[in-house]
């Protein structure tokens, strides 16, 4: 997996998103991705009319943001984590994409075993999306103050292009937290510098 995400540049994808916020809801959200490294991204919501925009760097680190009925038919700009744009989400705009995911599994998957502290479920063929994929199904039991990102993983990994597809995470007592899943994916399509700048005409950015 680390081999095919260094080969990659850029890519498209829809992602789909399911949080739990709060006690109870379940917020789910389908939304047309586009990334480039190091670290670019174009969100379009696919079925409400808003989008964003960040790119490291660029726009004093802000996060561009249109959304009609919310923010009328301008643009606004937020720091990444500024609570508005942060409302409905677990995780800020920075925290989006294979790269995310990957570090996750890096990082948790080598220290759990070190320790002893991962307990694999289940691991296998399987499939994601109508394509060919490997489960990583773990469970880990932490000690001496280690703490990891979930205590319960589910994690597809896309045989042909080796890369993390979705992770879904658990609480220690298997209630759904979070799932991150990414579809339709397009590796290396050559993204031009107008994919992520505010004067892109197919975009709202005003």
């Amino acid at each position: 997996m680390e081999s095919s995400y260094s080969a990659l540049n850029d890519y498209t994808a829809i992602f789909r998103k399911r949080e739990k916020i709060g006690k109870s809801e379940i917020y789910d959200e389908s939304v047309l991705v586009k990334f480039q490294k190091p670290f670019k991204v174009y969100l379009k919501w696919i079925d409400e009319p808003r989008e964003a925009l960040y790119v490291e760097g660029e726009y004093n680190n802000k996060v561009l943001v249109h959304y009609h009925g919310l923010f009328g038919m301008t643009t606004s700009s937020f720091n990444p984590e500024n609570a508005l744009v942060m409302h409905n989400n677990r995780h800020p705009i920075t925290k989006i994409g294979f790269g995310f995911i990957l570090g996750i599994m890096k990082n948790d998957f080598s220290i759990a075993r070190q320790h002893k502290e991962m307990e694999t479920i289940k691991m296998g063929e399987d499939i994601f999306d109508g394509r060919p994929s490997i489960l990583i199904d773990v469970r880990f039991t932490p000690h001496d103050g280690r703490k990891y990102y979930s205590p319960h993983i589910i994690s597809q990994i896309d045989k042909e292009l080796m890369l993390p597809v979705s992770i879904s995470c658990y609480d220690a007592d298997g209630e759904f937290q979070e799932q991150y899943s990414y579809i339709n994916v397009k590796i290396n399509p050559g993204l031009g510098g107008i994919e992520f700048s505010k004067e892109n005409k197919e975009y709202h950015f005003h």
